[in-house]
Protein backbone atom coordinates (compact mmCIF):
# COMPACT_ATOMS: atom_id res chain seq x y z
CA UNK A 1 0.00 0.00 0.00
CA UNK A 2 1.31 3.74 -0.81
CA UNK A 3 1.80 6.53 1.31
CA UNK A 4 -1.10 8.24 0.69
CA UNK A 5 -3.45 4.76 0.41
CA UNK A 6 -2.24 4.26 4.25
CA UNK A 7 -3.02 7.90 5.23
CA UNK A 8 -6.44 7.51 3.58
CA UNK A 9 -7.42 4.29 5.60
CA UNK A 10 -6.06 6.31 8.78
CA UNK A 11 -7.86 8.96 8.45
CA UNK A 12 -11.21 7.52 7.21
CA UNK A 13 -13.68 10.02 9.06
CA UNK A 14 -11.74 12.94 6.99
CA UNK A 15 -11.60 11.04 3.06
CA UNK A 16 -15.44 9.75 2.95
CA UNK A 17 -16.71 7.51 0.24
CA UNK A 18 -17.81 9.49 -2.86
CA UNK A 19 -15.34 11.87 -1.80
CA UNK A 20 -12.66 12.53 -4.92
CA UNK A 21 -9.90 10.28 -4.42
CA UNK A 22 -6.89 12.58 -5.42
CA UNK A 23 -7.45 14.92 -3.17
CA UNK A 24 -4.68 14.91 -0.12
CA UNK A 25 -6.07 18.42 1.71
CA UNK A 26 -5.96 21.98 1.19
CA UNK A 27 -3.96 24.58 2.03
CA UNK A 28 -3.55 28.54 2.24
CA UNK A 29 -0.48 29.92 0.48
CA UNK A 30 0.96 28.58 -2.68
CA UNK A 31 0.10 25.85 -4.51
CA UNK A 32 3.88 25.54 -6.36
CA UNK A 33 6.13 23.10 -5.33
CA UNK A 34 9.32 24.93 -6.05
CA UNK A 35 7.64 27.44 -3.00
CA UNK A 36 7.45 24.17 -1.07
CA UNK A 37 11.02 23.42 -1.86
CA UNK A 38 12.24 26.81 -0.98
CA UNK A 39 10.20 26.42 2.80
CA UNK A 40 11.56 22.97 3.58
CA UNK A 41 15.00 24.09 2.49
CA UNK A 42 14.52 27.26 4.67
CA UNK A 43 14.05 24.71 7.52
CA UNK A 44 9.84 25.15 7.85
CA UNK A 45 7.24 22.76 5.97
CA UNK A 46 3.68 24.07 4.27
CA UNK A 47 1.12 23.06 6.55
CA UNK A 48 -1.91 21.42 4.68
CA UNK A 49 -5.47 20.21 6.08
CA UNK A 50 -6.24 16.83 5.48
CA UNK A 51 -9.00 14.88 3.97
CA UNK A 52 -11.19 15.59 0.96
CA UNK A 53 -13.67 17.49 2.02
CA UNK A 54 -12.72 21.61 2.33
CA UNK A 55 -12.00 23.42 5.29
CA UNK A 56 -14.88 25.21 6.90
CA UNK A 57 -14.22 28.80 7.93
CA UNK A 58 -14.24 27.66 11.67
CA UNK A 59 -11.64 24.89 11.01
CA UNK A 60 -9.49 28.21 9.17
CA UNK A 61 -9.78 30.45 12.21
CA UNK A 62 -8.79 27.68 14.67
CA UNK A 63 -5.97 27.05 12.51
CA UNK A 64 -4.89 30.78 13.21
CA UNK A 65 -4.90 31.11 9.22
CA UNK A 66 -8.32 32.47 8.44
CA UNK A 67 -8.42 34.90 5.28
CA UNK A 68 -4.62 34.75 4.89
CA UNK A 69 -4.37 33.66 1.29
CA UNK A 70 -6.70 31.82 -1.32
CA UNK A 71 -7.46 28.06 -0.45
CA UNK A 72 -5.53 25.79 -2.46
CA UNK A 73 -6.79 22.08 -3.00
CA UNK A 74 -3.53 19.51 -3.40
CA UNK A 75 -3.93 15.96 -5.14
CA UNK A 76 -1.61 13.03 -5.06
CA UNK A 77 -0.08 13.81 -8.45
CA UNK A 78 0.66 17.49 -6.76
CA UNK A 79 3.51 15.71 -4.77
CA UNK A 80 5.17 13.38 -6.59
CA UNK A 81 8.51 14.23 -4.44
CA UNK A 82 6.71 15.31 -1.39
CA UNK A 83 5.05 13.14 1.13
CA UNK A 84 3.11 14.16 4.15
CA UNK A 85 4.55 14.23 7.54
CA UNK A 86 2.66 14.32 10.68
CA UNK A 87 1.77 17.85 11.82
CA UNK A 88 -1.14 18.39 14.39
CA UNK A 89 -4.44 18.09 15.35
CA UNK A 90 -6.76 21.65 15.08
CA UNK A 91 -10.48 20.41 14.59
CA UNK A 92 -9.03 18.19 11.58
CA UNK A 93 -5.36 16.89 10.95
CA UNK A 94 -2.66 18.72 9.57
CA UNK A 95 0.31 17.04 7.63
CA UNK A 96 3.40 19.06 6.47
CA UNK A 97 4.23 18.79 2.95
CA UNK A 98 7.88 16.74 3.21
CA UNK A 99 10.86 16.07 0.99
CA UNK A 100 9.85 12.45 0.20
CA UNK A 101 13.03 9.89 1.26
CA UNK A 102 13.82 6.43 2.04
CA UNK A 103 13.90 7.01 5.53
CA UNK A 104 10.42 8.69 5.62
CA UNK A 105 9.06 6.21 3.36
CA UNK A 106 10.48 3.08 5.10
CA UNK A 107 8.95 4.19 8.16
CA UNK A 108 5.84 5.75 6.97
CA UNK A 109 3.57 2.99 8.59
CA UNK A 110 5.32 2.79 11.88
CA UNK A 111 6.28 6.16 12.63
CA UNK A 112 3.90 8.71 10.40
CA UNK A 113 0.78 6.35 10.82
CA UNK A 114 0.76 5.97 14.21
CA UNK A 115 1.26 9.64 15.17
CA UNK A 116 -1.79 10.91 13.31
CA UNK A 117 -3.77 7.59 14.97
CA UNK A 118 -2.90 8.55 18.38
CA UNK A 119 -3.93 12.38 17.75
CA UNK A 120 -7.44 11.16 16.09
CA UNK A 121 -8.32 9.13 19.10
CA UNK A 122 -12.16 11.05 20.02
CA UNK A 123 -11.94 13.71 17.43
CA UNK A 124 -14.52 13.50 14.69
Amino acid sequence: MDWFQQLRVALLAYYPPGSPPDVVGYLQGSANPLDWRRMIQSGREQMIVLGSVPPTNEDWIAAGVAQRRTVQTVRIGDLRTFIITYGGFVRRPWGKISTLSEDVFRNYATVTIPQFKRNIVGRK
